[in-house]
């Protein structure tokens, strides 16, 4: 098949070249206009060309942003990953104290305006039309669910100060003695952060929420680069000192714990007053 061999990604996707995306492209785009003619002389119906334009669409999406997919994931296949900043002491009260920066958290974010915003706008637009209970219960759960995006989103960051890189997930923080990095390398989802002695973390930099459904086809390694080169920024940015602590330490972040056993219990208990509300007004 030589030049025009189908070929596959690492993690077993297609590759969309240019010629074949421009082939499927092609006969997607003459599918729909076929099917576009049709529909404009009536003679749409149950027959093979009857239903052309729908998975003609869908062929020609699926090839545009498989196209867009691989050529982001074939620009950043090779590319190299910043090295970490010596952690050398400096002077004392030289350069930043504290930096931080969120996960990305594109889709939490997404989900915080739909999940979030759509009960708030029914209990704002219906509230003069249905009980007050129903439209109170639909604030709460609209607060609920924008709390549980956050809790999948933006709730996770990357803190750095003098002495520790600290990796803070939705419910835990991961501390990283500065002393101990040795250098970031790219994962399958995962930004890998080496440390030394061998050892290694794997430290997530997007959303859970990106891995509903199937996610083995799933590719993010931009987003690796860009969060690598985000924390190399910050630990530049503040000076390392000699810290205390010689391993990583996890604890529990206790305000994000209070936050989930808080959202789930009032989410629940204003699922259940649901019904009884419908039925009081």
């Amino acid at each position: 098949m030589g030049r025009h061999e189908i070929r596959y990604h690492d993690n077993h996707s297609l590759v969309w070249t240019w010629p074949l995306t421009l082939a499927v492209s092609g006969v997607a785009l003459a599918a729909v206009a076929v099917g576009g003619v049709l529909w404009a002389v009536g003679a749409t119906g149950p027959g093979p060309l009857g239903g052309l334009a729908l998975p003609a669409s869908v062929a020609l999406f699926v090839a545009i942003s498989g196209r867009l997919i691989s050529a982001n994931r074939m620009r950043y296949e090779g590319a190299e990953f910043p090295a970490a900043p010596p952690s050398s002491p400096a002077p004392v009260g030289s350069g930043a104290r504290r930096r931080s920066a969120v996960r990305r958290s594109g889709l939490a974010y997404f989900y915080m305006v739909l999940a979030g915003g759509g009960p708030a706008a029914a209990a704002l637009l219906n509230w003069n039309t249905q009980g007050r209970s129903i439209s109170l219960l639909e604030l709460i759960l609209g607060a609920c669910a924008l709390s549980g995006c956050y809790l999948a989103g933006p709730a996770a960051r990357f803190v750095v100060t003098p002495e520790y890189l600290h990796v803070d997930r939705a419910l835990r923080r991961i501390s990283v003695p500065r002393r101990l990095i040795a250098g970031f390398e790219r994962g399958f989802l995962t930004l890998t952060l080496r440390l030394d002695g061998g050892d290694h973390l794997d430290v997530r930099i997007d959303s859970p929420l990106n891995d509903m459904g199937r996610s083995e086809y799933r590719t993010n390694i931009r987003a690796q680069l860009r969060t690598a080169e985000r924390i190399v920024a910050m630990l530049r940015a503040v000076p390392a000192t000699y810290g205390t602590g010689g391993e990583v330490v996890t604890a529990p972040r206790r305000g994000m714990r209070a936050l989930a056993i808080v959202t789930v219990i009032v989410a629940v208990a204003a699922v259940v007053a649901f019904p009884f509300a419908i039925r009081s007004s």
